[in-house]
């Protein structure tokens, strides 16, 4: 089982180098950064988790600086969002961020994607709320002509361009890993028609069996679609830290778990760190 780990960095966490350096000294397979550009003051969406939304959401540093920084100090571990809010960016700049991550890294970079859960957040930052997977889903579409064309175009409904050229392009080819978030069956459908993977959020009710049942439908559609099942990924978001639970997931079909990292002092941080490495790898 890969075990990857993701923090919520601010300005008062650890700092990203250190902690991407030591993520990487410890064995871990990958390190894992999350998005929100711009956060309500009054929450106008039901927080995904129990009680209020912490305060730390609104503090949030940007996810590919961090990841660019981590991949400085770093020459092995896979580096991820978890989640990039597609559709509250512009494809064109955003194609350009993943590529130059990309190359920066040596072909490290994991896109992890999802279309955002907090209203307010997205209608500021463009984002047809309403249709906004579809949005997520054009602007995929979008930054994929831009990894693998020059010139590139893309005729959408969100997202519209001619004969641009978008520089560089990534390491990896065709493209970085696209990582959908999402449960169970919608996400199923959004993995086969345009990502490389899936993200379910580990809750009460995804459980070994459940996410087993996804990823069997995944492929199903993967083999229904003429793509390979063999190329899916599952990355399980969120577990508890139990090599028993994480042997339980693995025979389910999932290929990597991320650990969360909650806000605490660095050197707090770095002592549960040290303890996941022991338990788990």
């Amino acid at each position: 089982m890969k075990v990857g780990v993701f923090i919520p960095s601010t300005d008062e966490t650890i700092a990203v180098p250190t902690l991407a350096r030591r993520v990487e000294e410890l064995g871990f397979e990958s390190f894992w950064a999350p998005e929100h550009p711009a956060v309500p003051e009054r929450l106008d969406s039901q927080f995904p988790e129990r009680g209020e939304m912490p305060d730390f959401f609104r503090k949030i540093m940007d996810p590919f600086l961090c990841l660019a920084a981590a991949a400085a100090v770093t020459e092995r571990i896979r580096l991820g969002t978890a989640v990039c809010l597609v559709p509250e960016r512009h494809p064109l700049m955003t194609a350009k961020e993943v590529a130059t991550l990309d190359v920066m890294s040596g072909g490290r970079f994991e896109f992890g994607v999802g279309a955002g859960w907090i209203r307010g957040e997205g209608e500021a930052l463009g984002t047809d709320w309403k249709r906004r997977w579809s949005q997520t889903r054009d602007y995929i579409l979008a930054m994929k002509a831009c990894w693998t064309a020059s010139p590139a175009s893309h005729q959408g409904s969100h997202a519209t361009f001619t004969d641009m050229v978008v520089e560089p392009k990534p390491r990896q080819r065709p493209h970085p890993p696209v990582l959908i978030a999402g449960e169970l069956e919608r996400a199923a459908e959004r993995v086969a028609a345009y990502g490389d993977g899936w993200i379910p959020r580990f809750t009460a009710l995804n459980g070994p069996a459940a996410i087993e049942a996804g990823r069997r439908k995944i492929e199903q559609l993967y083999a229904e679609q003429g793509r390979d099942p063999a190329t899916l990924t599952v990355t399980l978001f969120g577990c508890n830290p139990k090599r028993e639970l994480h042997r339980d997931f693995e025979n389910a079909g999932v290929d990597r778990i991320i650990q969360v990292l909650r806000i605490s002092s660095p050197e707090q941080t770095l002592e549960r760190l040290d303890i996941w490495a022991n338990d788990l790898l």
